[in-house]
Parts: C-alpha cells; structure tokens; sequence
C-alpha cells in the first residue's frame, strides 16, 4: 500500500491509504463520502502517439492466429462477390498501416490484419474516419467461436478549434465471445467514457471482469471514470499489449477488395484525413485522458 492525501470533512487535505493493488497503482485521495479523485492526471495513450490516426484511433482484437483470420475473413468477402486479394507483407506497423492509403469514405476496399504478441491479430481498414471495428470483430469470433475485442481511444480537441473542427473523446473497451448468454450480439463486456458534444458520459454493460477497477468507476470526475492507461491494463489483463508498436507484427496481411467507393469515388491521403479532423500527431501525448 501506499499513502495518498484525503480529503478531510473540513475540507483540508490528509493523508489516507490508497488501494493500490486493486487501482492498478492509479494515485487517488478518497473523500468522506466515499468518491475518489485522481491526484495525478495521466497523459492520454495512443499508438504510435497518432501519427496514423485516425485508423489507429479504434482496432479489432481477434484471439485467434493470423492465418485462420485471414482465412475467414477473405471467405466472408467472397461470399459477398468482393473477389479478396490478401497480399502477405512483413515488417514493422507503421510500414504495415501505410499499405491501406488512400483512405476512402463509405467502401473499406482495404483491410489490414496484423499478428500480435499473446495469440491475437489486429484488424484495422481504410476507412476515413476511422476503423470500424465492431462488424468485423463481431463476424469474424462468431464463426470462429473465439473471444474479440474492439478498443477505442480519442483524445478530445474539437473545443480547441473554433472552427469546430476537432474531435470529441471516446475510450471504449468492448469485449466480445462466443460465451455470452446474456447480452446481444455475442457482447460479454463493455466499459467505456465518452464525450457527446455537452459533456463527458460513463457506461458498463455485461459481466464484471476478474481485472476491472471498479472503485475507479466512483471518481467524481467522470471523465477520470475510465481513463486510457486503464483501458491498456484491461487490455493487458487478456494479452494485448494494444499501444506498443513492437507488439505488433512482424506478420500481416492487407486483404484489397474490389468494393465500389461510392458515387462521389472520395479518397483521401492520411495527412488529409488528418487536416479533416485536426489531428496532429504527438499532440494527445500533452493531453489528459
């Protein structure tokens, strides 16, 4: 154990004892009633610190090995007459990622699928906004009858813009397996904070995980409530390492898909996409979350 400050109920600062183990070693000072109140305020964690944000920003978690992925998710295109080409490239992430530009808005003609440390492989696509991870996470552990995982995690900068161009912040951990009985669509568990244009909201849904800490889910603050160095452990707590480039590879497989992109045929580069919704990388590094 260690020591943080308390509040007292006269308002002044007193020392208390911290419930270390169990916060993942978060500094937190406990008041009277019971809520905690982060002491520090830990920096927002991302992959690669955005440079490929925002494909980056949402990833699927498949706990199943690349090849098999690969299987299933070129069958599944197939069956829906997309005529896959799964091109196998080794090397590191950023290497890896550079291979779904341009990206499109409304097709994803370009899916990538990467091995991971622990078993897992990574999905990511081209979309412009973003991976959607939640169709692909979704279908591809229901035929496999394996656990997934689809993580989200965006620093908030749309009040730095007055042109409103910035984003609103999301950490979401959303657990999926072939073992849920309870809840739609295969979902065991999920946890997230998000930032709906008004104000910070906090969510669960599903099983308690052994892992989870939920004395954090009292913070006062909401947005502390669910903070991206828990979503790491979480991810951590299950084999995925999900913020360190090195765990990545140095397998994969971009699977290129002859999908209409739309009437209007956008594409755009990454750095476009990026000025399109203000990110600039290494920034989220400086910002709380």
């Amino acid at each position: 154990m260690r020591r943080v400050s308390g509040i007292g109920s006269n308002g002044e600062v007193s020392t208390g004892q911290l419930l270390g183990p169990a916060l993942g070693g978060a500094n937190l000072a406990i008041d009277p009633s019971g809520v905690y109140h982060p002491v520090d305020s830990p920096r927002m964690k991302t992959l690669l610190s955005e440079r490929f944000a925002p494909t980056t920003s949402r990833i699927a978690f498949v706990h199943l090995d690349l090849d098999s992925t690969v299987e299933i998710l070129a069958g599944w295109r197939r069956g829906l007459g997309l005529d896959p080409n799964c091109q196998a490239i080794d090397g590191d992430l950023p290497g890896a990622l550079g291979q779904l530009e341009p990206l499109t808005i409304g097709a994803r003609p370009r899916e990538l699928l990467v091995e991971t440390d622990g078993g897992w492989t990574a999905y990511f696509d081209c979309g412009h906004d973003g991976t959607d991870p939640i169709p692909a996470v979704l279908y591809l552990t229901h035929l496999a009858r394996c656990d997934g995982l689809a993580i989200t995690c965006v620093p908030t900068t749309r009040d730095q813009y007055d042109d409103r161009r910035g984003r609103l912040g999301a950490v979401q951990f959303e657990l999926v397996g072939p073992k849920s009985r309870t809840h739609f669509l295969d979902y065991v568990r999920s946890v997230w904070v998000n930032h709906d244009g008004d104000r910070w909201t906090f969510g669960t849904n599903g099983a308690v995980q052994p892992f989870e800490e939920q004395e954090r889910y009292r913070a006062r603050k909401v947005r502390d409530r669910f903070t991206s160095d828990m979503l790491e452990r979480y991810c951590r707590a299950i084999g995925i390492n999900p913020f360190e480039a090195s765990a990545y590879g140095p397998r994969g497989v971009v699977v290129r898909t002859h999908h209409p992109v739309g009437d209007d045929g956008t594409v755009m580069s990454l750095q476009e996409a990026q000025a399109r919704l203000a990110i600039v990388p290494g920034e989220a590094d400086e910002l709380e979350g």
